[in-house]
């Protein structure tokens, strides 16, 4: 399994290290929305979340891309915020509305490295979010978002449920939607 996820990163950094050619290639992003954690295991309360990145668009055939990118992702749930950096790698396909507009569907995988994060209020204390005790470092999951493509402007929304859970003993994954705003160059 991690070398899937070695495999998906590597194809996004060769992407994002290659010279286009073409111009639009490159699109960054900012976005704001709210995240929590999901599960059997689960009942954190949703807090305000936040992301940046960068993506590389690949055409694969006419209309339809491969995206990878790299973000820096906050997630979190109620009091505790944990920020990523995430590589996405999604396929795309692009309707075409006119000469200057087209809507883009996009779906794939993600994996993600948690860099730090408040710690988790307990009972009996606190702990390190991503300690020994914590939660995992590594997530992994699908994204899947839509966005209105206007000239070189990009405004979306996006939605990314984790499949790997965050802690051993539980049932619980990041879950995040929101707003993103880009431009394309």
């Amino acid at each position: 399994m991690k070398k899937i996820y070695l495999t998906l990163a590597l194809i996004s950094l060769i992407a994002l290290g290659t010279n286009a050619q073409d111009n639009k290639k490159y699109t960054i992003k900012a976005g704001a929305g709210m995240s929590n954690i999901v599960g059997s295991d689960a009942d954190g309360d949703m807090r305000f979340s936040y992301k940046l990145g960068i993506t590389y668009d690949v055409e694969i055939a006419k209309d339809f891309y491969i995206m990878p990118g790299i973000e820096f992702i906050a997630k979190g749930f109620e009091d505790t915020n944990m920020t990523y950096l995430q590589v996405p790698v999604q396929a795309a396909y692009r309707f075409n509305l006119n000469n200057n507009t087209n809507l883009e569907l996009k779906a794939g995988p993600y994996i993600a490295y948690g860099l730090y994060g408040d710690d988790i209020k307990l009972l009996g204390g606190k702990i390190g979010v991503f300690s020994d005790n914590g939660l995992e470092r590594m997530d992994a999951g699908i994204a899947a978002g839509v966005s209105l493509n206007i000239c070189r402007f990009v405004i979306g929304l996006e939605y990314s449920r984790g499949l790997l859970k965050l802690d051993d003993s539980s049932s619980m994954y990041n879950q995040a939607f929101g707003i993103t705003a880009g431009y394309k160059f």
